[in-house]
């Protein structure tokens, strides 16, 4: 029961950080994106310290031209908060060649957002990430298939509409961001996207 309610938050979580993240996409970023085929990993979890709660989200975007990291890292506690989003270099992203049926795809994340070029911070520092994630079989973690359309309308009027096919697969999250581990057995998601458009539109 609690393993689920923990999905359920997670869920939960990850949609309002997706509404969060795309509406700072800027104006001239409207417009559609067409994607073949890519694997969109996303951690978020919240961990309960000495001296209060930390929230770590990670989610790494493809596009048409790349990837595109968004986060948001706040230790309630320790007063400390960053957040931040842009493009970043293909080689910081890698993917396995391992296939999603046999439940081996692994995809990790290396990079300095200090080092990126024209990476937004949109507030505390910049820094390093360091994440992997490693697909659990769907007979083991379980899938979630989605197809056709998808929209959500953002604050203030824009829209985002996904038009394709997307899998959403449990995975296991390993690392740091910013300095902040990950805990053991990190439960998160990796999505599968095949022939997805992705629309976004400003008011």
């Amino acid at each position: 029961m609690m393993k689920q309610f923990g999905r359920t938050m997670l869920t939960v979580m990850g949609l309002a950080v997706a509404a969060a993240v795309l509406s700072s996409i800027p104006a001239q970023a409207a417009g559609s994106s067409v994607i073949a085929h890519a694997f969109v990993p996303a951690v978020g979890f919240f961990t309960s310290t000495p001296t209060g709660t930390e929230l770590v989200i990670v989610e790494v975007v493809s596009t048409n031209t790349g990837f595109m990291l968004f986060y948001n890292v706040i230790d309630f506690g320790g007063g400390f908060s960053a957040g931040g989003s842009g493009s970043i270099p293909a080689s910081s992203v890698n993917v396995s060649e391992g296939s999603v049926n046999a439940g081996k795809v692994t995809v990790t994340l290396n990079v300095n957002t200090c080092d990126v070029t024209g990476f937004t911070t949109s507030f505390g520092p910049c820094g390093t990430f360091d994440v992997t994630w490693v697909e659990l079989p769907a007979s083991v973690g379980g899938s979630f298939a989605t197809r056709g359309d998808t929209q959500q309308t953002l604050p203030g009027g824009g829209k985002i509409v996904t038009n394709g096919e997307q899998v959403i697969f449990n995975a296991l999250a390993t690392g740091t961001a910013l300095g902040f581990d990950l805990p053991a057995d990190t439960l998160v998601f990796l999505i599968q996207e095949t022939n997805v458009t992705v629309t976004v539109t400003h008011p």
